[in-house]
C-alpha cells in the first residue's frame, strides 16, 4: 500500500493522541483546582470542580474509542495479521514500511505525550485522593468526638438562696437524632 494513503489516517490518529494528551492535561489541572480549594477550605468549588473532572474523563473515554477506531482502520490499510496490535506495534510496521516519513515518529512522539500526561495526571489524582481520604476522616473524627463530649457539669444548679439542687443530667452538644 501506497504510504501516501497512510497519511492521512497517521494523521488523524496523531490529532487525536494530541487531544487525548491535552484532556489528560486539563484533568490534571482540574485535580490541582480541587487540591487548591481542599487546601484553603472552599468546599462549594469541590462540587463543580469534580463535575467538570468528570466530563473531561468522559471526553477522554471518547477518545480512546475514536483512537480504537482509527487505529483498527490503519491495521486494516497496513494489513496487519493482528486484531489489536499495541500502538507499538503500529509505530513500529510504519517504520519498516516507510522509514523515511514522518508518521511513526509523530505517533511514537504523540504516544510519549499521552502517556507523560496520563502518569502525571495519575498522579495527581493519587494527591487528591489521599487528601480527601485524610479530610474525611478528620471530619468524621471531629464529629465522633463533638457527639461524645458531653457539657461539663456539677449537676447541681444553685437557687437564688444559695442552695444546691440538683441539676440535669448530661446533654449533646450536637443534635444526634437529625
Amino acid at each position: 500500500m501506497s504510504f501516501k494513503r497512510l497519511t492521512p489516517v497517521t494523521d488523524k490518529l496523531v490529532e487525536t493522541l494530541s487531544e487525548k494528551a491535552d484532556a489528560f492535561e486539563k484533568l490534571e489541572s482540574l485535580f490541582e483546582q480541587q487540591l487548591d480549594a481542599l487546601r484553603n477550605g472552599e468546599t462549594d468549588a469541590l462540587g463543580p470542580l469534580a463535575t467538570e473532572a468528570q466530563d473531561c474523563t468522559d471526553t477522554i473515554d471518547d477518545l480512546r474509542q475514536t483512537y480504537q477506531r482509527q487505529a483498527r482502520l490503519l491495521i486494516r490499510m497496513l494489513e496487519l495479521e493482528e486484531d489489536d496490535p499495541s500502538l507499538e506495534t503500529l509505530i513500529e510496521v510504519l517504520e519498516e514500511r516507510a522509514p523515511s516519513a514522518e508518521a511513526s515518529t509523530r505517533l511514537a512522539e504523540a504516544r510519549a505525550a499521552v502517556l507523560e500526561r496520563a502518569e502525571s495526571a495519575q498522579r495527581t489524582n493519587d494527591t487528591l485522593q489521599f487528601a480527601l481520604e485524610y479530610a474525611a476522616g478528620l471530619n468524621h473524627e471531629l464529629l465522633a468526638a463533638v457527639q461524645q463530649a458531653a457539657v461539663d457539669t456539677d449537676r447541681r444548679t444553685y437557687t437564688a438562696d444559695g442552695e444546691a439542687e440538683s441539676g440535669g443530667g448530661e446533654h449533646s452538644l450536637v443534635n444526634t437524632i437529625g
